[in-house]
């Protein structure tokens, strides 16, 4: 059976494909529709004023990555108010959502009923209106992530330039807008290499998408240096580092005694200090990231004291950030297995269970909305809109219980699926993207349980990604479909 392009774009104008196309728009347009009359204001929250602030000043760094500045200035462009932003973070997350849909269902034999169940999920799910509704890089950066990983499953199908240049673009943007993409290349790697094409070819494409991360880690250390007179690639990694590390030093003496780094030492003594004298209580019993933006923390007091202050707040943090870091290094090398007690351990049960977070509530309960949003999208006062609390709870409050049972589900199928080698009898091409997934699944839990406290936005393209992937096993574990399968690897 030949797979090619053309035929993909047949199978899209059958009958019931152009009804789920064309009932996608619908639900689309009705949706959001709906959404506007809800929330004629999108949700703001701490970070949201931050990118807001760069887009407005267009400044080459921030505090976060510039990426979403960057989207967010674009989509001005077509409109003075959110509008467009809006709308081009939910319409992207659907017709992305649509290519996953199109793309599984193509490839891989799905009974109707688990058709319907997997378009429902991706399309109809008004999780996806809802988190759109936030001025945050989640919606865009889930959305590439899912058209960056279908792009690699249909590079493992035809390994050409035009899929392997889009992998590469949407790349480049998902690390402008998330520094956690830096691992990306060596899942994409995995695809090249089950691709059937030259060695030569599987190493130079690989090569190209790590030298991509590289080449925009290197500008984005130059912009840096150049802006702030900081050498370094991103200062919120040393803030994290050190905010992980005080989980430790709050609670257990360290050994200063081999330490060569005197401002090292300094800091030490500046957190135990601090720690042994305040009468402030800090919720450290689970992981998180309190010390990083609470403004009593001894990380913030510290921009204060620090002996080599700069002349702004933002040209002082960024001079902190490699300060920081060697400063959390030092201590969670020393105490490593403390750091997994006080800090992993915990944050893995928060990246089963991930919090809510900004999801919770709308507006994060804040009053009124600050200047430079009000400035920004002109709008005709500060006042916030009604919360609809009723939705927010049913929309987002079983997601954290759906995320830990897709991911149980997804285990002890896989794992049943290779020990009873279902595989054997099943297309190269599902084994090969059900490895690229298990190893994005992987990487993100390793790089989210060991830098990171765990909410429930950093994993919405896992649980994405984990809808197409559960629906197929499923329906081969349990319901296996009478007619043979077709290995649709390469044609």
């Amino acid at each position: 059976m030949s797979l090619s392009n053309a035929s993909f774009f047949k199978f899209i104008h059958s009958r019931q494909n152009i009804i789920f196309l064309l009932l996608a728009v619908v639900i689309g347009v009705v949706y959001f529709i709906w959404l506007r009359f809800l929330y004629p204001i999108p949700s703001y929250y701490s970070d949201s004023f931050t990118w807001l602030g760069a887009a407005k000043t267009g400044q080459p760094i921030s505090v976060r990555p510039v990426g979403y500045s960057k989207l967010i200035m674009f989509c001005k462009l077509f409109s003075a108010s959110d509008l467009a932003l809006i709308a081009a973070q939910f319409f992207s997350n659907l017709f992305v959502n649509l290519f996953l849909f199109f793309t599984f269902t193509w490839f891989f034999p799905v009974r109707k009923a688990a058709k319907i169940v997997l378009y429902v999920v991706l399309i109809v799910n008004p999780f996806y209106l809802f988190y759109s509704n936030y001025i945050s890089s989640d919606a865009f950066f889930c959305c590439l992530t899912v058209l960056w990983f279908t792009l690699l499953i249909w590079i493992m199908h035809r390994p050409t330039w035009p899929f392997v240049l889009a992998q590469l673009v949407v790349l480049a943007a998902l690390f402008e807008l998330r520094y956690n993409a830096m691992f990306f290349p060596a899942i994409a790697a995995i695809a090249f290499f089950t691709a059937k094409q030259t060695v030569r070819w599987k190493i130079a494409n690989t090569a190209f998408s790590f030298l991509l991360i590289a080449s925009i880690a290197l500008y984005t250390v130059y912009l840096t240096k150049s802006y702030t007179g900081t050498k370094t690639f991103s200062a919120f990694s040393g803030w994290q580092l050190a905010n992980n590390a005080l989980h430790i030093l709050k609670h257990e003496p360290i050994d200063t005694t081999g330490i060569e780094d005197k401002e090292v030492k300094a800091l030490i003594r500046y957190n135990v200090d601090f720690f042994d004298t305040t009468s402030q209580s800090f919720p450290d019993t689970l992981a998180s990231a309190v010390y990083m933006w609470d403004p009593n923390s001894p990380l913030k007091k510290y921009i204060q004291d620090w002996p080599q202050k700069k002349k702004t707040y933002f040209l002082t943090w960024n001079a902190l950030g490699p300060v920081y870091s060697e400063f959390g290094k030092t201590i969670i090398l020393q105490k490593p297995v403390s750091y997994i007690k006080r800090f992993v351990l915990p944050n893995t049960t928060a990246y089963f269970f991930p919090p809510l977070e900004i999801y919770k509530t709308y507006m994060e309960e804040i009053t009124s909305l600050p200047p430079v949003a009000v400035k920004y999208y002109h709008y005709k006062n500060n006042s916030i809109p009604a919360h609809h609390p009723g939705i927010y709870a049913f929309v987002f409050k079983p997601v954290p219980l759906i995320f830990f049972v897709v991911n149980l589900l997804l285990l002890l199928s896989s794992l049943y699926y290779v020990i009873s080698k279902k595989y054997v009898n099943q297309p190269k091409l599902f084994n090969y993207t059900l490895l690229c997934f298990a190893a994005l699944c992987i990487a993100n839990f390793f790089f989210i349980v060991l830098l990171a406290p765990s909410v429930l936005r950093y994993h919405i393209f896992i649980l994405t990604l984990s809808y197409p992937v559960l629906v197929y096993l499923f329906q081969q574990l349990f319901k296996p479909l009478a007619a043979k399968t077709v290995d649709t690897t390469q044609t």
